[in-house]
């Protein structure tokens, strides 16, 4: 091999690979592209001098140059709440198991959305998985003009485009009005958050709908977030419609535990006897024994594997008609809505 090593500071490229194993630099990109014709002998050559300058080829780079990328972005938010949290970590693990190479981008506020969205479309993607607020028209409209897959998750149905997997929100609330009910509960109550998300609030919405066309009340509790403290602040300050229910709604999870702690230690009501309650999302926190909540449950890992699989079957088939799915919804029966003795 020929002597010639890069400066220690400088990080080693296909060209030192190149006159360290006394080849071109053509050859080094050929033992590093899938399915290239090289020889046996020489690829050996190359992958030592590789190693022994520490060298890793740069996918980005060839991909751009080849246009073929095995790069999906996923769009998320809320990335401090359980279920957005597990919902990418399974994204990535379905991603990782397909060979694509997943890139996380964050945005919490929709003006953030366009200006993220279209910077990824410049690394010619393979695809876009989106479970942060709605996709701006002009990106939508960009990923189609490109043929970019696209996946939207639980997102709001305008602007049109992309493949969607999509919450049923009047099977949402039936499940939940169906727990309740049978739990007991006749007098509804549901909390609605300020910061407002498509299916959460559809499910509000379907929920308070479907209760009342049953002939029943449901009233809804303002809450300024999707937190812990918002639930738990949201029972203190509507205490006087608390105490004339017997049946509530959490919305998600994260809600109904801090709704839970102030049922109990702020209003001192007993939970089921006094009032049912049932959340939604079924994270890890709802089984804790503290809460043994009940819910319903969303199937992030069977989300994540469809929302994939949809992604791999527009990049066969870019002009297939658009699909939508419903994924189930599981009812999950705890302490909060029968007692635990019976159970």
């Amino acid at each position: 091999m020929t002597e010639r090593r890069p400066p220690e500071h400088r990080r080693p490229t296909s060209h030192d690979v190149a006159r360290l194993a006394g080849v071109s630099r053509s050859a080094v990109s050929r033992c590093f592209t899938p399915g290239a014709s090289i020889s046996e002998e020489t690829r050996n050559r190359i992958m030592s001098a590789a190693t022994e300058l520490g060298y890793r080829a740069n996918a980005l780079a060839r991909n751009l140059k080849s246009q073929q990328s095995q790069l999906v972005a996923i769009l998320a938010s809320r990335l401090d709440t359980p279920f957005r949290a597990r919902q990418v970590k399974h994204l990535s693990r379905a991603l990782i198991a397909e060979g694509f190479r997943p890139l996380l981008l964050t945005a919490d506020h929709s003006d953030d959305l366009e200006p993220l969205l279209s910077s990824m479309l410049d690394y010619n993607l393979a695809g876009m998985i989106v479970t942060s607020d709605t996709p701006p028209v002009a990106v939508v409209d960009e990923c189609k003009r490109l043929r970019v897959p696209l996946v939207l998750i639980n997102r709001n149905p305008e602007p049109d485009g992309g493949d969607r997997i999509q919450l049923d929100t009047r099977a949402a609330a039936e499940t939940v009005f169906d727990m309740l009910y049978t739990a007991g509960a006749r007098r509804f109550a549901v909390l609605r958050p300020e910061d407002r998300t498509y299916t959460v609030m559809g499910r509000v919405s379907a929920f308070c709908e479907l209760v009342r066309s049953k002939g029943l009340s449901c009233h809804q509790l303002s809450c300024g977030t999707q937190s812990y403290a918002a639930g738990r602040a949201s029972i203190r300050q509507h205490a006087e419609l608390i105490h004339g229910c017997d049946g509530l709604f959490g919305t998600t999870d994260l809600l109904a535990c801090g709704a839970l702690d102030g049922l109990k230690h702020d209003l001192f009501l007993r939970v089921p006897e006094d009032i049912r309650v049932v959340g939604f999302d079924d994270i890890e926190q709802a089984s804790w024994a503290p809460y043994d909540l009940s819910t319903v449950r969303q199937d992030a890992g069977a989300q994540a594997e469809l929302a994939v699989a949809m992604m791999r079957a527009r990049l066969q088939a870019p002009d297939a008609p658009i699909r939508r799915e419903h994924p189930p919804l599981q009812p999950i029966l705890r302490g909060t809505t029968e007692k635990t003795e019976t159970r």
